[in-house]
Order: structure tokens, then C-alpha cells, then sequence
């Protein structure tokens, strides 16, 4: 009998689970699925500071989506096995990577009331031969702390927390808009066009 009460008890487990699966795909929820994979293979993070957390963090989150993040395009070249530029390669360039701490209100005596957090980047896309696939882009956001000298320590501690969440939805953003890029448009050439040019050899593309 106990035999039988425990498969009882696993049935009902299993079809509980699956009448609120069902329940909520009737309702429209969709359980949330992995990172979109990139139509590119590696990537080259060029233009931050070698102590960058930004860049750290979105090399880190780049790898987890199944792209190698490379050192060159000398490096990439030589992990596609081939002579020449992969087209699966794209060049990451950042233009600003920014973190400030900007003071909004103060006192009529001088007290800082109300502080800004601002964290942003700038940065533009470029395939492995050099022309540019993305134009500058921004991504910028900012929240306002409440501050008191009082609690200036712990206050220094909220702005840090609020600048690496900021950080990681600015790193969300970033791959949302490199989950965009479609296959076609790694190449650089039109459709119509079917004559293409000789490929850019690695060293020359190295050296841009």
C-alpha cells in the first residue's frame, strides 16, 4: 500500500505541474528562455580603460551568449582557422564609458541634499574589415539618491549599488541591440551586389 500511495503522490505532483504550466501559457506567460544567439562568432571590446567594470562585465555576459571575446582581429582570424578576416567577427568600439556622481540639490547652507548617479556609454560597431555596421550609439541612465553627511558612508554605498545595477541593465541593452544584427548585414555588402571585392587580409584589417 505504501507502494501505491507514493506513485499517487507523484502523479498528482506531475499533473499539478502541468495544469499550471498550461495555466499560464493560457494566460500569456511565457517562461523565460536563454540569450538569443548572435549572428556574429567573436568580438573585439576596444576603447575602455583596462579597469573598466562595464567592459568586464559585458565581455563576461558576450561569452555566456556563446561569442569568444578577442584580443584583436589577429586573434580572430587565427581562431576561424582561415588567411583572411571572418566576416563572424565585429569590432566593439566605446567613444565614452562614463560613471559620475553629480550633486543636483543643496541647501541654503551649502548641504548636498539630493545627489545624481549617472552611469553611460557611447560606442559604434565595426566589422572585421573596418567599416562601420553600427553608428555611435547611447546608452545613458541616471537615478537620484537622497543624501544626509550623516549616513555619508552608507549613502557612498547606495550610489555604488545603484551604479553597477544601472551598469548591468546598460550591459542588457547593449546586447539587445547586437542580438539585433542580422547575418546580412556582417558582410557589409548589398544583396543586388554580387561582384564582391578581394578579401581584407587579417594584417591589414589588424593594423586599421
Amino acid at each position: 500500500r505504501g507502494g501505491l500511495t507514493m506513485q499517487r503522490r507523484h502523479l498528482l505532483t506531475g499533473l499539478s505541474a502541468s495544469l499550471a504550466l498550461a495555466t499560464l501559457g493560457g494566460c500569456g506567460f511565457q517562461l523565460r528562455r536563454g540569450p538569443k544567439a548572435m549572428a556574429f562568432r567573436t568580438i573585439q571590446l576596444t576603447g575602455f580603460t583596462s579597469t573598466s567594470p562595464l567592459a568586464a562585465e559585458l565581455a563576461r555576459a558576450l561569452e555566456a551568449s556563446g561569442v569568444r571575446v578577442v584580443d584583436s582581429t589577429l586573434q580572430a582570424t587565427q581562431a576561424a582557422g582561415t588567411e583572411q578576416v571572418p566576416t563572424s567577427h565585429l569590432v566593439f568600439e566605446a567613444l565614452r564609458d562614463s560613471r559620475d556622481l553629480v550633486v543636483v540639490t543643496k541647501t541654503a547652507y551649502g548641504q548636498v541634499r539630493v545627489m545624481s548617479v549617472r552611469t553611460s556609454v557611447r560606442f559604434r560597431i565595426l566589422r572585421g574589415d573596418g567599416s562601420e555596421l553600427l553608428r555611435p550609439t547611447d546608452v545613458a541612465l541616471a537615478r537620484d539618491l537622497n543624501y544626509n553627511e550623516r549616513d555619508a558612508l552608507a549613502k557612498q554605498d547606495e550610489a555604488a549599488a545603484l551604479q553597477k545595477s544601472m551598469q548591468t541593465d546598460i550591459v542588457n541593452q547593449v546586447l539587445r541591440r547586437l542580438a539585433a544584427i542580422r547575418p546580412e548585414q556582417l558582410s557589409g555588402v548589398p544583396q543586388a551586389a554580387t561582384t564582391a571585392s578581394a578579401p581584407v587580409p587579417a594584417a591589414s584589417a589588424a593594423a586599421r
